[in-house]
């Protein structure tokens, strides 16, 4: 029975450090983000996270991104409003380990881009 228990624990703490990686951040990181979509005039993202359940890669036009203190005034969320792929609206705060931008012929995760420290469940993918 302990065993199962043991197994049970494992299997939850491993799906549980993937969430959230990113969606909080410092200011100096919600800075550097939003000006690396301003200087690289990044319109298009991918948000999926690939260690996630039943998770699909949503394709977003992007017409604004900003970052807002968060409920823990230590940190921030970063906000993207666009629009999908197949035209519904958006507007969420994400997490940058999921946020894929395109480098290339291939798209990648927009905190390993940053250099912040993350795990985005995927390699590099073309779309």
């Amino acid at each position: 029975m302990k065993t199962i228990f043991a197994i049970l624990f494992m299997f939850i703490a491993v799906n549980l450090s993937y969430s959230d990686q990113l969606a909080w951040i410092t200011k100096e990181q919600a800075e550097k983000t939003v000006s690396y979509f301003e200087e690289n005039e990044i319109s298009q993202v991918i948000l999926w996270c690939a260690c996630c359940d039943n998770d699909s890669k949503l394709l977003v036009n992007v017409s604004k991104i900003y970052f807002k203190p968060a409920s823990d005034p230590k940190y921030y969320e970063i906000f993207i409003e666009g629009v999908t792929f197949n035209g519904g609206g958006f507007r969420d705060a994400v997490d940058l380990a999921y946020v894929h931008i395109q480098k290339g012929s291939k798209w990648k995760s927009l905190g390993l881009v940053l250099g912040f420290e993350c795990d985005p469940c995927t390699k590099p993918f073309k779309f």
